[in-house]
């Protein structure tokens, strides 16, 4: 069982009217990608857990994050950019962009912790330096 909670149903809802088949095989593979997508989302975002707990994040958020990152592979399972018909041709993607379980820079930056405290700059220099007349 997932620690957000996400499921196969989930994922299949989240589609936007991919066809995902059915069936316990199918089921577990789904699974297993959740479990993956939520261990590398906790270890990119380690806040997560107990942010949802004191309700500073919302579980829908992270939900959601979750749900992208396994749409990702099951839509391009074989991470396929360019595909031919005639002669046909295929160019598989090497990089992350697709096929792979991943978290975005973006969905990491949507997940991260507010930042705190004051922002100001660093004062250069040695120690009691000051500028002629200051």
């Amino acid at each position: 069982m997932s620690t957000l909670g996400v499921t196969p149903s989930d994922i299949r809802d989240a589609g936007f009217g991919l066809a995902i088949p059915g069936g316990t095989t199918v089921d577990a593979q789904i699974q297993k990608l959740i479990d993956k997508a939520e261990e590398r989302l906790l270890a990119a975002v380690p806040s997560i857990p107990r942010r949802i707990a004191a309700g500073t994040l919302p579980a829908a958020l992270a939900k959601g994050v979750v749900e992208d990152m396994v749409l990702r592979v099951i839509k391009n399972p074989r991470a396929l950019r360019q595909m031919g018909v005639d002669d046909f041709q295929a160019t598989i993607d090497t990089a992350v962009s697709s096929g792979a379980l991943y978290v975005t820079g973006d969905e990491r930056a949507l997940l991260a912790p507010p930042l705190r405290g004051a922002v100001g700059s660093v004062r250069i220099g040695l120690p009691g330096w000051r500028l002629p007349g200051a």
